[in-house]
């Protein structure tokens, strides 16, 4: 008898030490999901916040045209005034497509016309280009491009291949306007080539 009391005894405590652990396993199991869940919601919250703020510096619009100033400065020749037009369309949220025209006067006379790709890497308000296209030399007498002949007399009209890659950051002015300084290095006739300067920029 005293046998069972002592095992019945034993029993109870087991029982009254049991019980309150796997209560308390079973509360950890029903607010784990509940954690979990909520560390489901606050990441997604976080992911949706970075995405909002890696978005938030471009803009809505699909379309936009720039008229651009600046220099074309290449080996062996001083800075030339060159004026540009481009047009881009949005694809998709960094990404645009276009083309774009720059000619560039003086003893260069040089017209650049190339189809472009723009992307925006997310890093603030910077953007990437990159362009392939033909450059189109105006030639006269004398001088201009190191395209003349080997006695110096005739520098002839002629067309060359060009890549173009480029660095640029948007500066917004309203809701439409923009200002975008942009620096380019043209790879044509195993030359290199920089162009740099402003466009302004309106967007649709």
């Amino acid at each position: 008898m005293g046998v069972f009391r002592v095992v019945g005894v034993g029993l109870l405590m087991l029982a009254l030490v049991a019980v309150p652990a796997v209560a308390v396993e079973n509360d950890d199991e029903q607010d784990a999901p509940k954690a979990e869940h909520g560390d489901v919601a606050e990441d997604a919250e976080t992911v949706e916040h970075e995405g909002e703020h890696s978005s938030h510096h471009i803009r809505d619009f699909k379309n936009e045209v720039a008229v651009f100033l600046g220099g074309t400065d290449e080996h062996g020749h001083g800075t030339e005034l060159t004026w540009g037009l481009d047009y881009k369309r949005r694809i998709a949220e960094r990404w645009a497509v276009g083309v774009l025209f720059d000619y560039a006067g003086g003893e260069l006379r040089n017209a650049v016309l190339a189809p472009m790709v723009g992307f925006w890497p997310g890093i603030g308000k910077l953007q990437l280009l990159a362009a392939v296209g033909v450059e189109s030399h105006q030639g006269r007498d004398g001088g201009g491009h190191q395209k003349s002949d080997e006695g110096g007399g005739t520098d002839e009209d002629a067309t060359y291949f060009l890549l173009r890659l480029g660095i640029a950051y948007d500066i917004h002015l309203g809701e439409s306007f923009g200002v975008v300084p942009i620096v380019n290095l043209d790879f044509v006739n195993n030359e290199k080539v920089w162009v740099y300067g402003l466009a302004a920029t309106y967007g649709w």
